[in-house]
């Protein structure tokens, strides 16, 4: 018994201070240079943009979205124009082949986050203070189909940040839960059918300001944190997580107000970009 308590209380493993070396902190997804020109314009009245594709200073092609941000993306099969609204979780697209036909077009309950190699990540959150759920959405540019979504079972969560690598979804979210009221920072694993969860932080109160970055590699996943309440109160700093299982290994929190904004793994070192300048981290694992 005594033996089996100490096991208990033992740290899975420490990271540590280490000399921060030069590192990217940009995505690796690759991208294709756009063969127009395409500039917007944006009509206030029916909250709709308007896609200008230009070739040659010649206009060959527009086409309106509605939404209250837009955006496109040059792929190497054509070009998807998008727009969405935030607040609502809704956005409409079209994905033209580069002789300007139209391949597809589809409206979905989601709004676009991030665009990787394994296709447009979308988020659905509910609105601000309802009880409803989110989703994530993974869509297959060349056919507009979902390739993969997830649902974490968090009413009133919002999600923060996606990764995707190596077949698996990794997503951070914030949960309320009262009483009384506190802030979760939680991170979830779905690989196939099995789905893995944790806790990464917490914080007293209402969660006004959240922000959860992931970076994985075949090892470890590492989750830079930033969290305030109504009271403005702060917790940042980063915590670091087996991949497989979501096993906590250690965590280390930043002080004086430092925030992260980007993370970064290379190895077994995670690196976090804050307000203060890059630092870096060894990770020791002790099981």
């Amino acid at each position: 018994m005594v033996v089996l308590a100490v096991v208990l209380i033992l740290p899975k493993g420490l990271i540590v201070p280490t000399d921060a070396q030069e590192v990217s902190f940009e995505s690796s997804t690759s991208k294709t240079t756009c063969p127009f020109t395409i500039r917007t314009s944006f009509i206030f009245d029916n909250f709709t943009y308007v896609f200008n594709i230009i070739a040659n200073n010649t206009a060959v092609f527009n086409f309106s979205l509605e939404g209250l941000d837009k955006g496109y993306l040059c792929t190497s099969r054509g070009i998807l124009l998008y727009a969405y609204f935030v607040q609502d979780s809704k956005s409409s697209m079209v994905f033209l082949d580069y002789n300007l036909s139209e391949k597809w077009r589809r409206e979905l309950p989601a709004y676009p986050v991030k665009y990787t190699n394994e296709g447009l990540i979308l988020v659905k959150n509910p609105v601000f203070g309802s009880s409803g759920s989110s989703c994530v959405y993974i869509l297959n540019i060349s056919t507009g189909r979902l390739s993969g979504w997830f649902c974490p079972n968090v009413l009133g969560g919002h999600v923060s940040d996606v990764k995707l690598t190596d077949g698996r979804i990794y997503v951070t979210i914030g949960e309320p839960r009262r009483p009384p009221l506190e802030t979760h920072a939680l991170i979830y694993m779905k690989e196939g059918e099995k789905v893995k969860k944790a806790e990464i932080t917490s914080i007293p109160g209402e969660g006004v300001g959240i922000r959860l970055l992931i970076d994985a590699n075949e090892r470890y996943v590492a989750v830079a944190y930033f969290l305030a309440n109504e009271r403005e109160e702060e917790k940042n700093g980063v915590c670091v997580f087996r991949t497989e299982n979501l096993k906590k290994i250690a965590c280390k929190e930043f002080g004086d107000g430092e925030r992260p904004l980007k993370v970064k793994l290379k190895g077994n070192i995670v690196y976090v970009q804050t307000t203060k300048g890059v630092k870096a981290y060894k990770i020791i694992s002790l099981w």
